[in-house]
Formats: structure tokens, sequence, C-alpha cells
């Protein structure tokens, strides 16, 4: 898992997850001495929508609490209220599929069972709709080569260091909700833009 590497571990402020059987992370942030936050929405006997605004109340609390410039949120509930407006493109999202296709939940199913010819990720800051943000970047591999979901899922993780590395730089612009890197190259290739690590 790219935690144990060296790689930005100093800049993670903290970790909120809402799966209380992720104890694989929960180790490895302890090791690393970051703050791992993970509440169970039965156990608080949250549904549906209150779950989005208990998270969304959350993760906005631990932003502010923490001083934190930017958010990587990888999952499936939809952020909501002051948050958005608080941190508008600043809360990035890792979507399985090559957006704006193939919205919201099992994005790799939807795509395998529409028998798409590529499957990929898309890195997209966060807004009011569902997967529909601004995109920051995609990555693409041919569906003939899928065998199972990290082979998409592995994807993310050279685009979460790309993305750190760019926003360091202070080259990810955004500008009528178009968002652009500064000086990178947008050729085709697996990654768009190319990675540069």
């Amino acid at each position: 898992m790219f935690l144990q590497e060296k790689f930005e571990i100093e800049n993670i402020a903290f970790v909120l997850i809402d799966n209380t059987n992720n104890k694989e992370l929960a180790l490895i942030c302890e090791q690393l001495e970051i703050p791992f936050y993970q509440y169970s929405y039965s156990e608080l006997g949250l549904i549906n929508k209150e779950q989005n605004r208990f998270i969304s109340g959350k993760l906005l609390e631990l932003m502010v609490k923490t001083s934190s410039d930017y958010c990587f949120v990888f999952g499936g509930r939809i952020l909501e209220g002051e948050l958005l407006t608080r941190y508008k493109n600043r809360l990035i999202n890792f979507h399985p599929s090559l957006l704006p296709a193939f919205k919201g939940k099992n994005a790799i199913n939807q795509a395998l069972d529409n028998h798409a010819l590529l499957l990929g990720n898309t890195a997209h800051f966060i807004d009011d709709d569902v997967d529909s943000g601004s995109i920051i970047m995609q990555c693409i591999i041919p569906a003939q080569q899928f065998k199972k979901y990290t082979s998409v899922l592995d994807l993310q993780i050279p685009m979460l260091k790309q993305i750190i590395t760019w926003l360091k730089a202070k080259r990810i612009c955004v500008k009528n909700d178009i968002t652009t890197v500064v000086s990178a190259c947008y050729q085709i290739n697996t990654f768009i833009p190319n990675l540069e690590i």
C-alpha cells in the first residue's frame, strides 16, 4: 500500500473512514502516527442522507481543526453543505470510471456491462452533483486488460502522488469550472495529463 512509502507522509493531517472493518489502514495510520477517525453508521443509527450529512460535518470539522488545504476522497458518500462551499476546488474525489461516463456506484461494473472499450479513473473536484466536478486527471486501460478491480483501482495511487506534486507546485488552476495543469503534457497516454513523477 502506498502509505508504507515515505512519499508525502508528513502532509497527511488525518484519515477519516466510514468503514470500521479496515483494520489494515488503521494499523498503517497507527504506525505512521497519523490521526485516524472511523465511524459506523449502523452504530450511530444513521441511514441514507443522514450518513452524507454526518460525514460531511465530520470532514469539515477535521479540515478546519487541522487547517487542511486539500482533501482526497475515496468513497461512496455524497458530500454536502458548508463543506462544499468552504472548500470549493479543494476536495478531490477519485472515481473508477472515465467521467462523465458511468457516474455513481458500481462504475466499473457499469462500464463492463455496457461493453466499454476503455476503463479507468477520474480525479475531479467535488461539487454539488454526483461525480460532475471539474476533471483534474484521468487514466485509461483497455477493458481487455481487466482482470480484477485492483487492475483499475491501483492506478489511482500514481494519480494521487502526481496531483500532490502539482498542488505543492501550485500548477493546478481552475477557471470557469475547467481545470488545467500549468505546463503539463496532455498527449494521449495511460495518464492524462501525463505523469511527471
